[in-house]
């Protein structure tokens, strides 16, 4: 029997060994009310003094959640993913067991207790929104939105079929988040959603990350990819996007955190920890490799010092991380909070932080995961394979935990009810110093329509002592189509934050006949010289139609030929007028940044060659996803779901030379078939039955077959030399001809 190393692993086994009725006594109290239904002890985790971490949510009121969102009553919905990597061999993801879930504290102790089942039989749901007044989650492909009373459905509506078009689950969009534009994002994925007059609005957008969003004060948005920490945006979203011939490389997912250090507490079952450099001598992994859902944080419960700090989660370390997000004159860079340790260090391996959010108490929740497998079975290798059967972690499944974090020397503090607000208390929200209750107010009076509060609006618009509540205010009159010209004169007579400068250059598309008057307005605030309001500038001023608006343009270009995200941004507002742009500008002795981006762009719309994705519009399969399909369906049979073949019927592919030997030989043994006895690892294998070929088989395409053994390689193997269609088709035309099953003699040439 394999080591059983972690104390929950007699707990998944109780799980397993008794029935439900007797484990619910092991499971829920006895003794009173008052206590919680699940273990509240922390005393796993290591976290920076000053700070005070609470259980608010476990087993068996969660199982493998993946995702949360609060309504207006500061309820938790959570979505449920059981099954994610339910066992080793990642048996039936496709399996609708999904769930979402609502908890709620019932005794008002600041601890969940009860759990009532929102919706059952979901096929890998993975995100969920509060929105509009209803609920936005996804189901297998598609993107759902149910308009709700309370906790019922009264509407339900398709926002997107093809939400998810395919890739591997751990690739699929997530992380559904209302934007300062009123606009709903997604981490992976091009797409983004706005519900104006009933009516759901797709359209496209800049592709981002892979797990998880966040959003700065300023509506920059964050995302990470496995081994980047922090990537931004230099503008609001879409902004430099307007112009389709042009690549944009320097204004948006910038990576703005290279230190990606990592200090766990434990030995870390990673994917790849046979590769020199991924571990340190003591087995702990040395950098990110699974960073996740970046949140800058904009509460207050964590204290000053942490407003505005970026949290990353690594939930191969067991780790959440904190970085210091720092701005000089508009860029932000990110830090490490600390030299060699780090902010949250679980030392239990079963820790998987996959979800930060900033919360209605203005305090951090950790939504974790709480499992021994989280690489997904398309992807593991068989290092890691190994490493996690000798550890016991694949029988680790069915947990699940939220967490509330604040500082020691703030007591938590119930959130206020949000779902009996008047129009006028929404309103007087848009100046809360809490992000949360202004972002929330902003939607609230948008999916009411608020019209009649617009003077009142206008007030915190015009309000200067609060910039981020004029800026929310703003983007309520944008959502309800009442932002007026006459507004737009009071704020440009008076000093403004670069954030509303750039709001305001943004609004000012009242009309050609306005834009002579505007101008002396943009010329004012060039002079501040703070990125916002250049880059912003760079973009309306292209629009402009008056020939002013051109001159002043090209200064500012002149001046900044080689700024590479004020190129970006004239080429997005100049769209259309590229040549004639170009040849405006001063000949240089030397090259520039502008001219190089000017002349790329009119290739491009030479050959029509658009370079912004479009919308996907059909679904597809990721190699190695693909390939896990393919080798299920065609070789498990014979050699098994965990390739260590079947007695008499088919040796291992485990570990084997011809899987991680010579690419020619496994593509030749694949298309053509094999007989007679084989050697695996010095042993000989007879096998009665010969292994058939694959290249007459009408229904596997060169892909096909390429995806398969990239699986292959990928999991059995520790080779990860890449297997490509081209080299399919070289070796079915060199075997064409063949009738002959290869013996290992013949294969031992290749």
């Amino acid at each position: 029997m394999r080591p059983q190393k972690h104390r929950l692993l007699q707990h998944q086994l109780m799980r397993h060994l008794f029935p439900p009725i007797i484990l619910l006594l092991f499971l829920l109290p006895s003794c009173s009310d008052s206590e919680p239904p699940f273990d509240t002890s922390t005393d796993e985790f290591l976290l920076k003094d000053g700070y005070a971490i609470q259980v608010i949510a476990a087993e068996p009121l969660l199982n493998s959640p993946v995702a949360m969102t609060f309504d207006e009553k500061g309820r938790i919905w959570a979505v449920e993913l059981p099954g994610y990597m339910r066992d080793i061999e990642g048996s039936d993801e496709e399996k609708a067991d999904g769930k979402i879930v609502i908890l709620t504290d019932e005794n008002e102790d600041g601890v969940m207790d009860q759990r009532q089942v929102f919706k059952k039989g979901l096929v890998a749901p993975r995100t969920l929104l509060h929105a509009y007044g209803g609920l936005l989650y996804s189901n297998g492909t598609k993107l759902w939105w149910a308009k709700l009373q309370d906790t019922k459905v009264v509407k339900q509506e398709l926002v997107d079929s093809l939400y998810v078009v395919g890739g591997n689950i751990e690739h699929q969009p997530n992380g559904l988040l209302y934007h300062l534009d009123n606009w709903i994002y997604s981490a992976r994925s091009n797409a983004r959603y706005r519900l104006e007059d009933g009516k759901w609005r797709r359209e496209v957008t800049s592709f981002r990350g892979q797990w998880g969003l966040s959003v700065d004060i300023d509506g920059r948005l964050y995302s990470n990819n496995n081994s980047v920490a922090i990537v931004t945006d230099r503008t609001m979203p879409n902004q430099l996007l307007q112009n389709p011939y042009q690549k944009l490389r320097f204004g948006i997912n910038q990576d703005i955190a290279p230190n990606k250090n990592l200090y766990g507490y434990q030995a870390t079952s990673v994917n790849r920890g046979y590769q020199k450099g991924v571990l340190d001598e003591t087995g702990k992994i040395k950098r990110l490799t699974s960073a996740c859902s970046p949140l800058v944080y904009t509460g207050d419960l964590l204290g000053e010092d942490c407003f505005q700090h970026t949290f990353v989660c690594a939930p191969e370390a067991n780790v959440v991380k904190r970085y210091v997000l720092e701005e000089r004159d508009g860029i932000k860079t990110a830090v490490p909070a600390y030299d060699s340790s780090e902010f949250l260090v679980s030392t239990d391996e079963t820790f998987r932080p996959i979800n930060l959010y900033n919360a209605p108490d203005g305090s951090m929740y950790v939504l974790d995961l709480r499992k021994g497998v989280i690489q997904h079975r398309a992807y593991m290798t068989s290092y890691l394979r190994e490493n996690i059967l000798e550890k016991g972690l694949d029988s680790i499944n069915g947990l699940g935990r939220i967490y509330r974090i604040t500082s020691t020397e703030n007591q938590v503090q119930k959130a206020r009810n949000l779902s009996e607000l008047s129009e006028s208390e929404l309103v007087e929200l848009l100046a809360s110093p809490l992000a949360y209750e202004r972002n929330f107010a902003q939607q609230q009076l948008i999916f009411r329509q608020a019209t009649s509060a617009q003077k009142t609006i206008e007030k915190i618009a015009l309000a200067t002592e609060n910039p981020y509540g004029q800026l929310h205010a703003l983007w309520v009159l944008e959502g309800l189509n009442a932002f007026e010209k006459d507004l737009w004169t009071q704020l440009v007579a008076s000093p403004q934050e670069p954030i509303i400068h750039e709001t305001l250059i943004r609004f000012s598309a009242f009309g050609e006949e306005d834009e002579a008057a505007q101008l002396a307005y943009f010329e004012k605030v060039a002079a501040l010289d703070h990125p916002y309001i250049n880059w912003q500038l760079a973009i309306r001023l292209g629009q402009m139609g008056v020939p002013d608006a051109r001159e002043v343009l090209l200064q500012l270009a002149e001046a900044n030929r080689n700024d590479v995200v004020m190129c970006e941004a004239i080429i997005s507002g100049i769209t259309g007028k590229e040549s004639e742009f170009l040849e405006q500008l001063e000949p240089l002795d030397t090259p520039d940044s502008l001219s190089h981006f000017l002349q790329t762009v009119i290739q491009h719309q030479q050959s029509d060659k658009p370079q912004v994705s479009p919308l996907p519009t059909k679904t597809y399969k990721d190699d190695r996803t693909a390939g896990f399909a393919l080798y299920s369906t065609h070789c498990s049979s014979c050699h098994g779901l965990d390739g260590i073949g079947k007695s008499n019927l088919a040796p291992p592919l485990m570990d084997s030379e011809y899987v991680g030997g010579s690419k020619d030989r496994l593509i030749a043994l694949v298309l053509n078939g094999m007989q007679g006895p084989v050697t695996v690892n010095g042993k000989v294998y007879h096998i009665a039955t010969p292994m058939p070929g694959i290249k007459d088989n009408p229904a596997l395409t060169d892909k096909d077959i390429a995806d398969l053994l990239i699986f292959l390689r990928n999991s059995f193997s520790l080779s990860d030399t890449d297997v490509r269609e081209a080299d399919i088709a070289k070796w079915r035309e060199k075997l064409k001809d063949r009738t002959q099953l290869f013996t290992e003699e013949e294969l031992a040439g290749y």
